[in-house]
């Protein structure tokens, strides 16, 4: 995946940044029901996945996405259409049997129902990530060629010995992938871009001078022990406002962005 310079392929200087266009809304068959609690198989087994924290609690918070609305549209490739962004079924049947394979590597039996709800939760997974990179996109933000180059060569299941290994990058891409290099950091682009977003939102959440005291009393009704919990309450309690400013932010995409889905067609073969 390097060139001459050593850096990964597909990351190109001057690459254009592309601004996401947000069409009509789509409405849901079940709006509002953003804060389901995420299933139990996958926060079971969720350390498994290579996804973020924020990533973890995003699929729980943003199923109100769970109905979408199906069009006869030209998406025979595609498991779910955001905007005018297309996510491969290809793709997403890829991270879905890694997810589960990793599952029964551990000795565990995985059921049709479980596989079912797996698949619900990795392509809300999915669609918030998009979401969020057009977000992204269209406050101009972006991911460089150097933060690309270097995340893929940081990535443990493309070196050897500890050190980045073209050969292998080309064979993990194409064997457990299924994609191209390029293909792939373009995917890598847009997820590292959703990792921006979501960090920036995590930054803009502030707590008020004394508000942690008074939230520790609150939870606990006693401030007894609040200076040897100072710092783990206020990272739990910047987390759960960072959740509730995350929510709020996707409540308001979803009204601006057309979200469709075509699982069960592609399921069918259709």
């Amino acid at each position: 995946m390097r060139d001459g310079a050593g850096s990964p392929r597909g990351a190109y200087p001057g690459e254009r940044r592309r601004r996401s266009r947000r069409g009509r809304r789509i409405p849901t068959n079940r709006e509002g029901d953003f804060r389901r609690p995420m299933i139990s198989f996958f926060r079971r087994y969720k350390q498994t996945l290579i996804i973020s924290t924020f990533i973890i609690f995003l699929v729980g918070i943003f199923a109100g996405l769970g109905g979408y609305f199906f069009t006869d549209f030209d998406t025979t490739a595609a498991v779910a259409k955001v905007g005018k962004t297309k996510i491969p079924y290809l793709r997403f049947s890829v991270r879905v049997n890694q997810y589960l394979e990793s599952v029964r590597a551990q000795g565990q039996e995985v059921t049709e129902a479980q596989t079912k709800q797996v698949k619900a939760e990795m392509l809300r997974d999915m669609i918030v990530n998009e979401i969020l990179a057009q977000s992204a996109e269209s406050m101009g933000l972006y991911i460089s060629d150097l933060e690309l180059s270097r995340t893929i060569e940081q990535t443990p299941a493309f070196q050897t010995e500890g050190k980045f290994d073209q050969n292998r990058y080309f064979q993990m891409i194409s064997m457990g992938y299924r994609m191209t290099p390029e293909a792939y950091e373009k995917d890598e682009r847009r997820r590292l871009l959703a990792g921006k977003m979501k960090a920036a939102l995590f930054r803009a959440t502030k707590l008020a001078p004394g508000e942690l005291r008074d939230e520790y009393m609150r939870a606990k009704g006693s401030i007894k022990n609040f200076e040897s919990d100072r710092e783990a309450f206020s990272q739990e309690l910047r987390q759960r406002r960072a959740l509730d400013t995350i929510n709020f932010f996707l409540r308001q995409l979803s009204t601006q962005i057309e979200i469709q889905t075509f699982l069960d067609q592609r399921e069918r073969g259709l």
